[in-house]
């Protein structure tokens, strides 16, 4: 796909637009690669500190990858300081004004989720690479490039399209012959299917089952890798129920939801991960409790009592489907806080409750 895009004397600014986990940032690096050759493209990942002139807060400090010849930031991280993170990136892209711009002293700027710049940093972007023509590229990453109009007759655009069903089982048995693992043919299709056409999603899937179980066997039940993340949030819960606990919580909810784990899979794993070990008068209360969440209309799709009540009907292969769009996810997002937040308020009142008792919550 990328014969043609580079070549020693000229790199384009690009738009890599596709759907999550279609790809693009492993199309990004193969072609920062092709442009500089794999050996001089040394990444490491550092956090960088951007000062905020009149703002209340002095600075951010921000996640980006770095090599000598590109820098590259996730605008999801800037909350909502995309202006003073990019810009500062650019100024200091600037060469000295005795170097002569070539692509040995090109400097690339990759970033990701670039839906969110707004239309004049677009404009100002614009007008910078204008200025420094030469010097400079820019590599944009983003789920389609209308979203970009200010800046996308400047770029070649680059469209990835989810792989086929086909095409995922095919890279799933190519890692397993790779790795010396047997892996049935129906259970890649189970797999792949689980996965809802999210590449990245198979791959955990099917290293997450693996670990679980090998030898495979006929029936093996398939996971999705993010089992072990929502017992550490609920393992987490039951050991410190408080509001510091709850920032880290709702980072790892968010991090999960914005993977496409569909919320319902979340919700019941986290109440049977809360259930697990207790009496009946506990699992009685905590079902009440997600009974109250599961009223909620955003989340309807994932409404099922039944459901919440016995792990053995949660689908685990459907748990990647076509989910709700980006406003119902984060209202299925606010209820699972508010879930959260009631059981941390109830646990804590048994807790207090059991220790006038001098016993401990079963």
């Amino acid at each position: 796909m990328m014969d043609g895009q580079v070549t020693e004397r000229q790199c384009n600014h690009f738009i890599f637009e596709g759907a999550q986990a279609v790809g693009k940032r492993s199309m990004v690096l193969a072609l920062l690669r092709d442009a500089f050759g794999p050996d001089n493209l040394k990444i490491e990942e550092i956090t960088k500190r951007i000062e905020l002139k009149g703002e209340i807060a002095k600075h951010i400090d921000v996640k980006v990858k770095i090599s000598d010849h590109h820098v590259e930031v996730n605008l999801a991280d800037l909350h909502g300081y995309e202006k003073y993170v990019i810009t500062t990136l650019l100024n200091e892209s600037i060469p000295p004004p005795d170097l002569i711009c070539d692509h040995a002293n090109c400097k690339v700027i990759v970033v990701h989720d670039a839906d969110r710049l707004s239309s004049d940093l677009q404009h100002y972007v614009g007008w910078f690479l204008g200025r420094y023509a030469g010097c400079n590229k820019i590599i944009f990453s983003c789920s389609s490039s209308s979203n970009l109009d200010a800046v996308e007759h400047l770029c070649k655009v680059v469209r990835l399209k989810p792989p086929s069903f086909d095409e995922i089982i095919k890279v799933l048995e190519f890692i397993a012959t790779q790795e010396g693992i047997d892996l049935p043919r129906g259970l890649a299709s189970r797999i792949a299917a689980s996965a809802s056409n999210n590449l990245r999603q198979a791959i955990r899937s099917f290293e997450a089952t693996w670990k679980a179980n090998y030898p495979f066997t006929k029936d093996q039940p398939i996971l999705t890798g993010w089992e072990e993340e929502i017992y550490d949030v609920a393992k987490k819960i039951m050991e410190e129920p408080s509001p510091k606990q709850l920032y880290l919580i709702r980072r790892k909810i968010r991090k999960m939801i914005e993977h496409n784990v569909s919320p319902y899979f979340i919700f019941c794993h986290l109440v049977n991960e809360l259930k697990r070990d207790r009496d009946e008068d506990f699992q009685n209360s905590i079902d009440e409790l997600a009974l109250e969440l599961n009223q909620n209309e955003q989340c309807k799709e994932y409404k099922s009592q039944d459901t919440i009540s016995d792990k053995r009907a949660i689908n685990i292969e459907g748990f990647a489907v076509e989910g709700p769009d980006q406003g119902e996810a984060i209202q299925c997002f606010i209820k699972i806080e508010e879930f959260t937040v009631r059981f941390m308020s109830f646990y804590r009142s048994l807790i207090t409750k059991n220790s006038s008792r001098g016993g401990v919550p079963s």
